[in-house]
Parts: C-alpha cells; structure tokens; sequence
C-alpha cells in the first residue's frame, strides 16, 4: 500500500544500488514507515537501517517514536540484522513508542518462528493495519488514549515542507495537525484519527480520484477546504493568514 515515492534521494548514503539494503522512509502522521528491500545483514545494511531511522526522527520529532517496518521485499535477515531490529523495538518501547512488523515475506516468517520471536514483535499482515494500531496507540501490554481534547485537522500535500509549515499554523491556533504525503496515506488516518477538518489540494489524486472524490467517499460530511494551486508559492505571511480565517470560519 505505499504511496508514489522515490528512493531518498536528499541521503545519497541510505539505499543506495550499491548497497544490499534500501529504505524508502515516509511519515504517516507521527508514524515512520519505513519499506525494506534487500538484505539486513551485519555491517553497512544494519547502519543503514539505524541513522536512517535516527535522521527521520531528528527531522520530525516525536515524544513516543513508533515505527513501521513493511518487510515484504526482504530477501534474507542474518543474526545481527535480526538483533538489530530487536533493538529498535526495545528502544521505541522504552521511549514510550513501539516498532511494528509487516507483510512478512516466507523466509521471515519461518526465521522469528524458527527463534520463537513472533511471539516478541508485533506483525501484521498488511501495512494499512501496522500503521492503525500505531496510530491508535495500541502497545504490548497497555492502553493508550489519544488526545482528543483539540480538534483535528487533517493536511494532505506532498510537499514535507508544506506539512510542516501547516503543522505549526495549526498548532499555534489551538488545533492537532495530522499529516500526510499522499491520499492513500490520508485515508488510513481519515479512519484512527477521525479529523474535523481536511486541507488538501484538489489537484492530488488517487486510483483515479480527485482529493475531495476521495474524502467525500471515505468520510462523507467532514469539512474539506482547497489550499489552492499557489499556497506552496505565495507569500508565506499572508498564506498563513489567509487558511487560518478560513479555518476559524469553518471550525
């Protein structure tokens, strides 16, 4: 269920062709989803896989980190790439986060059955499922509630740098920002969050639907509001103003 992405290109060090592991990160709200692809072995594979990680979280940090990891183009796992993730999830977990795993391919499968680690880690079939139950706070062991007492708005773009930028309007205004990179992503978060607001552009799409196609079918009666064609370029003072008032007006 990945939406379009390109392998990251800004670390030209992390999931290069030259190396046996590739990493495509992407946030889906507070939630770092990182699809595998090739081998986590000892040596640059795991490092990989560790300031990969610890990049992401340094660029958008959050107070309980939890991480996806969609498997299903993992070729092969050794010893310290298996302990290496083991780690991950101990260390998201003392933070209060946690580390899912999904779409395990076979030879995954067999290896945390062969180890008896399938009972240690969360797994999930799919990746949409891994991405609610950390979206809803679900943790080995306890309950968490979300914060429902500001109301939610859900911001849909493309552009990292537009997310962020509506995420502090928003939360200067009292409100709880959800982000999104794309409409798949939205939909997962349209159902664990329940969002009284969406600002997308209606220029994005998705499996042949325009953005405001889309919410109207998957949460129908939800307030959407166009951050238009030139929000990204305008003025950003004056953006801003503008999508508050607009925001007050509709909230």
């Amino acid at each position: 269920m990945p939406g379009p992405m390109a392998f990251a290109s800004a670390r030209d060090h992390i999931g290069s062709r030259d190396m046996n592991l590739q990493l495509k990160p992407r946030w889906v709200g507070d939630v770092l989803v990182l699809q595998c692809a090739g081998r986590i072995v000892a040596g640059p594979e795991v490092d990989i896989l560790h300031e990969t990680i610890r990049q992401e979280l340094v660029q958008q940090p959050v107070q309980q980190p939890d991480v996806v990891l969609q498997m299903a183009d993992v070729q092969f796992i050794d010893s310290s790439g298996l302990g290496t993730i083991v780690r991950l999830m101990s260390l998201a977990r003392a933070a209060g986060g946690d580390l899912k795993i999904c779409q395990l391919p076979g030879m995954m499968a067999k290896v945390l059955a062969m180890t008896n680690l399938h009972t240690v880690f969360e797994i999930f079939e799919t990746e949409d499922e891994a991405i609610l139950a950390a979206l809803r706070g679900k943790r080995p062991g306890a309950a968490s509630q979300p914060d429902h007492s500001k109301p939610a708005v859900l911001c849909v773009d493309e552009s990292p740098d537009v997310l962020a930028y509506l995420a502090e309007l928003l939360k200067k205004e009292g409100l709880r920002p959800i982000t999104a990179g794309n409409l798949v992503d939205a939909q997962v978060l349209m159902k664990a969050r329940a969002p009284q607001l969406i600002l997308a552009n209606t220029r994005l799409s998705a499996r042949g639907k325009t953005a405001a196609q889309v919410f109207e079918d998957c949460c129908p009666g939800v307030k959407f509001l166009d951050l238009g064609e030139a929000f990204s370029s305008n003025d950003a003072g004056e953006a801003g103003a503008n999508l508050l008032a607009q925001v007050r007006s509709l909230l």
